[in-house]
């Protein structure tokens, strides 16, 4: 695939392309199709807290975004009385984030296709660092990082996104395609997950 969302849920990918990842990942499951509306919106508005670095992995916050998405999960799986799909349609957020706001695809980019991260933070690459966006906060970059700005691929008209690999076994991608492809593996590893949990609950839960 090309990486060009076409969904629905999406009339401008550059401002929503989580609607897009989110729409394509989802499984054939009947009930998380119902609720997958849900899920999109919880995802998208996200994005209207942009103080939390973790939310998306801004200024190099990845032990704190690792924790947030680790949080949610166990919320996810437990028994506590919140709304499963608002939960993580949240988290996925972050997730998706890890690739358009991190230097992971040029550090991955010999790679194809470019691997989905594990969420270990010891399996990080050396050279890791994600944007410094100054709204958010804490900020835990070196003084040499780049902006976020400089750094994403939100959209494939960004100053990084719309860089093409010039050799290997990516050549002629955009680095936008190559972390639009790469977001997508893990939003499906994601929603593998959340197939599995809805798997041993009640089919009546929320």
């Amino acid at each position: 695939m090309t990486g060009r969302p076409r969904s629905p849920f999406v009339p401008q990918f550059q401002i929503h392309y989580h609607a897009a990842l989110t729409e394509q990942a989802c499984p054939d499951d009947p009930t998380i199709r119902a609720n997958l509306p849900t899920i999109v919106a919880a995802n998208v508005a996200t994005d209207l807290n942009q103080f939390e670095s973790a939310l998306h992995f801004d200024n190099c916050t990845f032990d704190l975004g690792v924790q947030r998405i680790d949080d949610l999960w166990q919320l996810i799986q437990s028994d506590v009385e919140v709304n499963r799909y608002v939960t993580f349609g949240t988290m996925i957020h972050t997730v998706q984030d890890f690739y358009a706001h991190s230097n992971w695809i040029e550090l991955q980019v010999a790679q194809s296709p470019i691997p989905v991260w594990d969420l270990v933070l010891t399996s990080l690459p050396a050279g890791i660092v994600s944007g410094t966006f100054f709204l958010d906060f804490p900020k835990e970059c070196g003084p040499d990082a780049p902006t976020h700005g400089q750094l994403n691929k939100d959209s494939p008209d960004s100053e990084e996104g719309r860089k093409t690999v010039p050799s290997g076994p990516n050549q002629g991608k955009t680095l936008f395609d190559l972390a639009f492809a790469a977001a997508l593996g893990a939003t499906t590893v994601q929603f593998a997950r959340l197939q599995a949990t809805i798997g041993v609950s009640s089919p009546d839960g929320p």
